[in-house]
């Protein structure tokens, strides 16, 4: 009987209890669609970490992690990495030759981290393979003596980079609405060489005017950009006797992860090409990183790998990027930050409204504890409004978050044209697909009722407070 006259006082001021609904309902929507957005982010942030760089384990020489000296190895690393895949857990292997070098052109020079590689091994252990951009060649393909793979950002560095465009670029953008008027324009510098980022923006400044430029461009440039194939880096670092050693590799892929930083870089060649060069024996290696079946296992699978070796030291992804498994705690604690920010200041508005519901019905409210109705059941008439009134905001704001990061979440939101280079600098894929699990939403309507119990408080002390003798007396 109380519920049911509780729902049907909620809605006696229509007008009023709308403007309440439809305030949480904007303030739930919006404050956890937000925290999905970088629940999607960091969900991405750390896949990437893992697929590219990380791994889920890794395993190293102890003494290697002190200043990522060469010389110290995993020796006998073939009958290692089988063992390690003997292990159910365990999806993919792959040992790896780590050397920080110096990789020089005739136009530029850089440090990098050199990985020397089983291709086979790696492609099952990363998703470099995967990553190659468009017009970037392959991934140790058909490509003949001593090839090399390396990171959008190294490449530009070391001024392997061009822009032109071709006939199908055009094309691919005339795809796009907004490009299809200045089609034109560009069709005038197609087929034009830029040798430099700079040049080429200067150009498109000239044809579409500063503001036109700089609105359009990055679609454009993504769509110019140009690799020199086929050229020859040289790579020059200590090799283990102490001496300096160098060799000539030849570009024949380009790969783009998300994280910038990694792409600048990490460069990939095979272990059979710079082993000897480095003064390796065969199944000597730096590095075995493991892929897992599922993340849950790897304290599981780690330690059954340190029995295999006690010797060596056995990390898991968490402990090699501190940061990144940050993340997924942090924003555990900023859901619940946001939520309660966001409720407070409903909260008020809510007492506001009950409060003035209860003022209006002082003689009715009097007329039923003179008819018999005890304080008790006037408090929980009163609580129940003021929880209807946040769950039915609260149920509908969530209903539409779930909605669109249901769709969001297939589709991305592309924030490349924006922020992509600031993301792509700290490690975030400037796609992101919005995520939130089951569970955060009814925590979200477990706190919007406790919400309603507290705003509910004030309000029905003063119906409580109400005598009823006075109460009916009052003109309303």
């Amino acid at each position: 009987m109380i519920w049911s006259i509780a729902w049907k006082n909620v809605w006696r001021n229509k007008i009023r209890s709308m403007v309440v609904i439809v305030a949480f309902t904007v303030g739930i929507f919006g404050g956890v669609y937000m925290v999905a957005f970088f629940y999607g982010m960091t969900d991405s942030r750390i896949k990437m970490a893992i697929g590219n760089e990380s791994s889920h384990i890794q395993v190293h020489n102890p003494r290697y992690l002190d200043n990522n000296e060469l010389k110290y190895t995993i020796d006998d690393s073939y009958e290692y990495v089988s063992q390690i895949e003997q292990i159910p857990q365990v999806k993919a292997v792959s040992p790896r030759i780590k050397i920080l070098g110096m990789a020089s052109t005739s136009g530029n020079a850089s440090g990098v981290m050199i990985n020397g590689i089983d291709v086979e091994r790696e492609r099952q252990v990363t998703g470099i393979a995967e990553s190659l951009v468009r017009n970037g060649g392959s991934f140790f393909g058909d490509d003949g003596r001593k090839p090399m793979v390396i990171g959008e950002k190294l490449a530009k560095t070391l001024k392997l980079t061009y822009y032109e465009l071709l006939p199908e670029d055009l094309e691919r953008l005339g795809e796009r609405r907004k490009y299809r008027g200045v089609l034109p324009l560009l069709d005038s510098i197609k087929g034009e060489t830029y040798r430099t980022e700079a040049e080429f923006d200067h150009a498109l400044a000239g044809l579409l005017g500063e503001r036109e430029a700089k609105r359009l461009s990055f679609r454009i440039k993504e769509e110019a950009i140009k690799y020199h194939l086929k050229w020859k880096i040289v790579l020059s670092f200590q090799s283990l006797d102490g001496n300096i050693a160098y060799d000539a590799f030849r570009v024949v892929g380009i790969y783009k992860t998300g994280n910038s930083s990694f792409d600048g870089m990490n460069l990939y060649v095979r272990n059979e090409d710079i082993a000897p060069v480095a003064g390796l024996h065969p199944g000597q290696v730096n590095q075995v990183a493991i892929l897992l079946n599922s993340v849950k296992d790897d304290k599981l699978v780690a330690e059954k790998v340190k029995q295999i070796r006690p010797d060596l030291d056995v990390q898991t992804w968490d402990k090699i990027m501190p940061e990144a498994a940050m993340y997924t705690e942090a924003m555990n604690y900023y859901l619940l930050i946001f939520l309660v920010i966001i409720l407070l200041a409903l909260g008020f508005g809510i007492v506001n409204t009950m409060l003035m519901a209860v003022l209006e019905r002082v003689k009715e409210l009097g007329m039923l504890m003179a008819i018999g109705m005890n304080k008790k059941r006037v408090f929980w008439m009163i609580m129940l409004e003021t929880v209807f009134l946040g769950l039915t905001g609260a149920m509908a704001g969530t209903f539409l978050c779930y909605l669109l990061v249901w769709i969001t979440g297939k589709t991305g939101v592309d924030l490349s044209a924006f922020y992509g280079k600031g993301l792509e600098a700290f490690g975030f894929s400037a796609v992101v697909y919005p995520s939130i699990s089951l569970g955060s939403f009814f925590q979200i309507l477990f706190l919007v009722i406790l919400t309603g119990i507290l705003a509910s408080i004030y309000p029905a002390r003063k119906a409580l407070q109400l005598n009823p003798a006075e109460a009916l007396r009052v003109d309303m």
